[in-house]
């Protein structure tokens, strides 16, 4: 037996090794085309209407959710979960690829319809991958080790995209504002790309069915998010947090808000892509290590509320530096970018972790589902709302509007009944 199982492990090692590095690479890719941050400020580098800026999350979230929902019962076998992991990545590189070489040459127009489509484009890939990856996930990485993972990986590709983007802020130059930071785009092509070629190398998955949980009858949509209506809103603290869940997407979706606001003092100023990039990594960074220390010492709760107040603060800070004249120093707008980043971590990572402890196997993809799509689209009309007021009114307004509701997701944030665990 030990001669049969000696081959093996080499086999075993590389492909934990290539599934780490592939998302490593994948989420630095995701940080340098963030888009919450990178995609809205091409876009408005390139003179684009307000508007639409302020929609190009909404529109990656809700191609995400499509994908998630209608993908997920083709996702039952390892083979197609590998494709699911590295097509996506290689789809996303060319995407923004052709954003890349030809966006500059188009009229505005065609930009509008350019990076909407890119948007969508990008939501569905990290639909699909966030499958995929679960899959994976599940079958090859042992259970002691996947958590060390995710961790380590959001560790680590923070710190490499810092590095990288430092590195090579100076490689192009050009009076254009969009050629100025394209080179952040182009760094994050290249990652996608990498992330998707990486895994491709992954062997002996298709060895592992027996890992994997038989197939289901045909599960449908609509059904689904009706049972997740019906079994969440039996439970008094699912309803509290579905509604915690739909006050902080003014913390989850602010970011482009504030790229629009650092746009008007910014676009044409050197390397402020690239800084703003270094902010936001900085944020996932400290937070990744912040509050995986917080939810595993004290719990998950202060997790989300404490998100909440820091992007707050953040909010708070914009409008008096904007009032004060400091916000055109491009350190003092990184560091709110930074503290968004963190606040909004802590957001994510703490309802994500807090549905987790408060459920149960059988219960949790509904509610997951219902507290998703619920989110997705309040979050469509909230950006349609504060892009509008952004385009026709000014920039500032939507931070104000955004420092209010963050405030009141703070304070309802703490009426969440504490978790299990």
């Amino acid at each position: 037996m030990t001669d049969t199982q000696t081959p093996r492990q080499p086999s075993q090692g590389r492909n934990y090794q290539l599934i780490f590095w592939s998302g490593s690479l994948a989420t630095i890719g995701g940080q340098l085309v963030n888009p919450n941050l990178v995609l809205p400020f091409l876009y408005l580098a390139l003179g684009a209407p307000t508007f639409f800026a302020g929609m190009l999350l909404p529109f990656v979230t809700g191609a995400r959710l499509i994908a998630e929902i209608f993908v997920s019962p083709f996702i039952n076998r390892v083979t197609r979960a590998k494709l699911a992991v590295y097509v996506p990545n290689i789809m996303t590189a060319l995407v923004l690829s052709v954003v890349a070489l030809f966006a500059t040459n188009l009229p505005r127009i065609m930009i509008v319809m350019l990076f909407l489509a890119t948007a969508v484009v990008m939501g569905l890939c990290q639909g699909i991958a966030s499958l995929g990856t679960s899959q994976i996930y599940g079958i090859s990485v042992p259970d002691a080790k996947r958590n060390r993972m995710v961790f380590a990986q959001a560790t680590i590709s923070g710190v490499l995209a810092i590095v990288i983007v430092w590195l090579t802020r100076d490689l192009l130059a050009s009076d254009q504002p969009m050629q100025r930071h394209i080179v952040v785009l182009w760094c994050g092509v290249f990652a996608m790309f990498a992330a998707g070629i990486s895994f491709a190398g992954v062997r002996l998955l298709e060895e592992e069915p027996a890992r994997a949980p038989a197939p289901k009858k045909k599960p449908k949509p609509l059904a689904e998010l009706a049972t997740g209506f019906k079994t969440g809103m039996a439970y008094p603290w699912y309803r509290k947090f579905l509604t915690a869940r739909l006050l902080c997407v003014s913390v989850e979706l602010a970011m482009p808000f504030y790229t629009i606001h650092a746009a008007t003092f910014h676009v044409g100023t050197k390397h402020s892509l690239s800084y703003f990039v270094i902010a936001a990594s900085a944020g996932v960074v400290i937070g990744s290590l912040l509050w995986g220390w917080l939810s595993g010492r004290i719990s998950v709760k202060p997790v989300m509320w404490l998100g909440c107040m820091i992007s707050t603060v953040s909010a708070i800070l914009a409008l008096v530096f904007t009032f004060l004249g400091y916000a055109q120093d491009v350190w003092l707008y990184a560091l709110i970018i930074l503290l968004l980043s963190l606040g909004g971590n802590g957001v994510i990572y703490g309802r994500y972790l807090y549905i987790i402890d408060m459920t149960g196997e059988k219960e949790r993809p509904y509610l997951v589902a219902l507290g998703d799509v619920s989110a997705g689209l309040i979050g469509m009309v909230f950006a349609a709302i504060l892009g509008a007021v952004a385009h026709l009114h000014d920039p500032v307004t939507p931070i104000f509007a955004l420092a209010v509701l963050n405030l009141i997701a703070m304070l309802y944030a703490f009426r969440l009944p504490p978790t299990k665990s």
